[in-house]
């Protein structure tokens, strides 16, 4: 049984891609497990449509549980995968920068292998309280875990967790768009990265006592930042999946994707599944 931060740990995956011009590019990905009415249920990993955009050829790394439930660091899995960008769902709106990738094949031969996956993946209960947001802070703290500038730890296939605070109200749609702003700083290699709410032990909520227990909530996805460009003029930028010379001037702020987007997935999983069926 993870602990929370534990949990975290196993959440997600580096997402490696080759594009077709030749170079490289990497993001973050995470596990989210979709449940569907008739009881059934769907893996997958969610990262931004632009982490995967042009490649050909994407890799990831799962690591194995032991004998006893542990995970196994020296047994890790690299899947490698041809025709990458074509094997990802895209959000239905163009504008949504999210894509899911399904894992039952992967998790399948896997099987086949004798292995047993370590991952966590995250589940709509750790969504929002969507019809109860005056419980929420217009400012919190969060966590967001990934891989900035690809780094991570790679003997252990691990990710770096990092801290920061919601610079906008996560649940007021920022400037019309269904987004908001944290204030952590974001570099290449974090498009992707789950954002949460992670409180272990006690927590408080908005103007109320101080809570007893634990909180892991879902706020969003990392995929932009703004940036004060060469002429000075501050503009949106998709955070990089590739460390560039740039003469622009990040200021650690990043923009998050609503984590309610995510279930606009559901229907469409939901077809495909029925015509697997």
């Amino acid at each position: 049984m993870f602990s929370l931060f534990e949990f975290l740990q196993h959440a997600t995956v580096k997402v490696e891609c080759t594009l077709n011009d030749g170079n490289t590019s990497l993001g973050t990905g995470f596990f989210y497990q979709f449940t569907f009415d008739d009881g059934t249920s769907s893996t997958v990993i969610i990262t931004n449509k632009h982490v995967v955009d042009d490649s050909h050829t994407g890799a990831f790394k799962i690591t194995a549980l032991d004998g006893s439930g542990k995970p196994n660091y020296k047994d890790q899995t690299i899947v490698t995968i041809a025709d990458f960008e074509n094997g990802w769902v895209m959000h239905p709106d163009d504008n949504i920068d999210l894509c899911l990738f399904p894992m039952s094949r992967v998790l399948s031969e896997m099987d086949k292998k004798g292995k047993k996956p370590c991952f966590a993946p995250i589940r709509a209960s750790e969504m929002p309280e969507f019809d109860n947001m005056e419980i929420y802070k217009p400012t919190e703290e969060i966590h967001m875990v990934g891989y900035p500038s690809g780094l991570g730890d790679e003997e252990n296939n691990l990710p770096l967790i990092r801290k920061g605070i919601t610079a906008t109200p996560f649940y007021i749609d920022h400037n019309g768009e269904t987004e908001f702003l944290i204030d952590c700083a974001c570099f290449p290699g974090s498009s992707g990265s789950p954002v949460l709410i992670v409180n272990e032990g006690s927590y408080s909520l908005h103007k109320q006592p101080l809570q007893a227990g634990n909180r892991m909530v879902l706020l969003g996805v990392l995929y932009a930042g703004p940036e004060y460009d060469a002429e000075g003029q501050i503009q949106k930028f998709k955070v990089p999946t590739n460390t560039v010379f740039s003469t622009s001037i990040p200021m650690n702020l990043g923009y998050c994707i609503q984590s309610k987007r995510i279930l606009d997935f559901t229907p469409i999983l939901e077809t495909l599944k029925a015509s697997e069926s």
